[in-house]
């Protein structure tokens, strides 16, 4: 695998009006070296990043982890001194996932002991898409534009950026957006 030029593109919602969207160019390649610089660059959070993968001999993945350190509002230069100091001396992260390091192990090494873990998330992939939350961006879009798109293709398809979720509006459907729309003008 090769990472080229290009560019780290990171999608939020921030539960408001729209997801946004920022960016920073790839600087090295390496995928945490790139993730710090664009929480420092894109985010102004000084951040470390250490990530580590472990590959079975037929390619497929062993185990994979990871962290990354944000230093918060406050913090004293000989406090990033020391973590400076701490994340030069540890082993790869790969080498902490293959001796079975959890998260709170990689802290604790990391911190010397020093932090305060403050809540604990499953990790999982999911998307919040609904076909409501496509009807509000299509209600966007204008009565006008509702009512072209009706006319030429008589129906709606959208597919979830995110988690390929397909949605469909009919006809009857699209009048009801174009109504909806009529109300919100």
């Amino acid at each position: 695998m090769a990472v080229g030029q290009g560019f780290i593109h990171v999608t939020k919602d921030l539960k408001v009006r729209a997801m946004f969207t920022s960016s920073s160019a790839i600087q090295t390649g390496e995928i945490a070296e790139d993730f710090a610089y664009y929480f420092t660059a894109s985010e102004q959070i000084p951040s470390a990043v250490g990530l580590g993968v472990l590959v079975n001999d037929d390619n497929s993945i062993k185990s994979a982890g990871g962290f990354i350190l944000q230093i918060m509002p406050g913090c004293s230069d000989e406090t990033k001194d020391i973590i400076e100091k701490v994340l030069q001396e540890i082993p790869p992260v790969s080498e902490l996932v293959e001796k079975g390091y959890t998260p709170e192990m990689m802290a604790e090494l990391i911190t010397k002991g020093d932090f305060q873990l403050l809540e604990e998330l499953d990790l999982k992939f999911a998307c919040d898409c609904s076909k409501d939350k496509f009807e509000e961006g299509l209600m966007s879009l204008g009565v006008e534009q509702l009512q072209e798109i009706k006319e030429e293709d008589q129906k709606i398809d959208v597919t979830c950026h995110f988690c390929q979720e397909h949605y469909s509006w009919n006809e009857l459907e699209i009048d009801g957006l174009i109504e909806e729309s009529k109300l919100k003008e």
